[in-house]
Order: structure tokens, then C-alpha cells, then sequence
């Protein structure tokens, strides 16, 4: 029985052999085969590895840092450029005819003070602390400009608060500050006219429900320069310090003789 198997194995393996033999082109496709499954299984040059060192890193962060400056360099042009564009061609559409009443109770109009300079600031008498500091301010900027004797220029106050800043409230407030100071007022349709024309924002906050007296006032804070004919000119925010605001007021009123 055993030599029985040997021999069916022995046929079975001639077999194989002969079929082979025959077939040349399968015995070729098997040793491909058994090439592609060696190279497979072999493990990958160590050399084709990537290995950390300080010094690539290094490279790296440095090329980073010299994009990254690159671009926030042409970033800073690009903004300077625009800027320079909108100073030299651009200027706001502000300012229009308006109608309120002086701290004495004297209409007054925009043309008011054709003739003269004007330095417009929006704010009210209640006002904690900014509002202050920003008319104190303007006081030296016209103290400034008086003693060059260049041209008129009436600093004018005007309320966003008509509920409380009442004529006498004005008057009162007034004392404190410049004494050519223009206090103006007027009704809600009236302020609500004037502030649309210069863009100001003005909202009541921390109203108190028990006392509907008790708010503030948070508006834009800006000084606005009219020409003697009632032209927006300039204007200047709370970060314009007396020498910036007093130089270029300077110069527009040097353009304009």
C-alpha cells in the first residue's frame, strides 16, 4: 500500500513536471510571481529613511519665519497703499443744513457760522468722564490757535441727550469749560437730523428701571473740522493729541487764505 502511494506520487509530480516542460510560458509567470512576493517581504533600505536632527529643524522654522515675514511685509504695502489712495482721492460725505437752539435759547443754523472754522463735538453733559477730557481738549487746541491769529475757529458742543441737557443744564455745564464753547440742543427730531448728516452713533445704556433719568450715553467720539463755507474738512478721534489736531488745523486754515 505504501509503495502503492509513492508511486501515484511520483506519477502525480512526473505529471506536474511534464505539464510544465510543456507549458514554458506558466513555469515563467510562476517565477515572476515568486520574485514579486521575495522583493515584497524585504525590508526597506534603512537609507530611504527620514531621521529628525536639530539642524533640519532649524532649516525649517528659519524658512517659515522668512514666508511668513515675506508676506506680512507685502501685507503692510498693500494696506499703506490703500490708505495713501483713500487720503489723496477720498473724502467722507459729511456734514448739511441743521436748525437748534444755543444755550440762551437761540436758533441756530449751519450757516450760523459761515465765516469761521468749526470744530463740532457730539456727546452729552452727563457723560462721566470722556466727554470731559475731549472738551478740555478742544480748549487747548483753540488756546493753541488763537496765538497763531490764522483765522476764527468756534468750538461747537452739540447734545445727544435733549431728555437732561436742558438750556439751563448747558449753561451750567459750560461753565467749566472754554469760554467760546457754542452749546447746542435741541428737540429729538432735530438731533436725531444732525447726527445722521455728520454719522454719528449715539444709544442709551445702563437705564435704570427705577429712575428713567439714570443712563448713559454711548456715542462715537469725534471732533469734526468745517471750512467757513460749512465743508467737511477733517476729523479727529480720541487717539489725536493737541499737536496733531492743532498742526492740521493749522495747515488747512494756511490752504484756505
Amino acid at each position: 500500500m505504501l509503495r502503492l502511494n509513492a508511486l501515484t506520487l511520483l506519477q502525480c509530480q512526473s505529471r506536474k513536471s511534464i505539464t510544465n516542460m510543456r507549458n514554458p510560458s506558466r513555469v515563467f509567470q510562476l517565477r515572476i510571481r515568486q520574485c514579486t512576493t521575495n522583493n515584497t517581504n524585504k525590508k526597506t533600505s534603512p537609507k530611504n529613511e527620514f531621521k529628525f536632527t536639530w539642524k533640519s529643524f532649524a532649516v525649517g522654522a528659519l524658512a517659515c519665519v522668512a514666508t511668513g515675514a515675506y508676506f506680512e511685509h507685502q501685507k503692510r504695502e498693500k494696506l499703506e497703499e490703500i490708505a495713501t489712495n483713500v487720503k489723496s482721492y477720498g473724502k467722507p460725505s459729511l456734514g448739511g443744513p441743521y436748525v437748534m437752539f444755543n444755550q440762551d435759547g437761540v436758533p441756530v443754523t449751519d450757516a450760523t457760522y459761515h465765516g469761521q472754522f468749526v470744530l463740532l463735538y457730539f456727546g452729552f453733559t452727563f457723560c462721566p468722564d470722556i466727554c470731559p477730557n475731549e472738551l478740555v481738549k478742544m480748549g487747548k487746541v483753540i488756546d493753541a490757535l488763537d496765538k497763531k491769529k490764522l483765522a476764527p475757529l468756534a468750538p461747537v458742543f452739540i447734545s445727544l441727550d435733549p431728555a437732561r441737557d436742558t438750556l439751563g443744564q448747558l449753561k451750567n455745564y459750560g461753565q467749566d469749560f472754554h469760554k467760546k464753547f457754542h452749546w447746542l440742543t435741541g428737540t429729538k427730531e432735530q438731533i436725531s437730523s444732525v447726527t445722521r448728516a455728520f454719522r454719528v452713533y449715539f444709544s442709551k445704556v445702563d437705564e435704570n428701571d427705577d429712575n428713567e433719568e439714570d443712563y448713559l450715553v454711548d456715542h462715537s467720539i469725534v471732533m469734526y473740522l468745517m471750512s467757513p463755507t460749512g465743508e467737511f474738512l477733517d476729523f479727529y478721534t480720541q487717539r489725536a493729541t493737541v499737536p496733531d489736531i492743532v498742526s492740521s488745523i493749522e495747515q488747512y486754515m494756511k490752504d484756505k487764505k
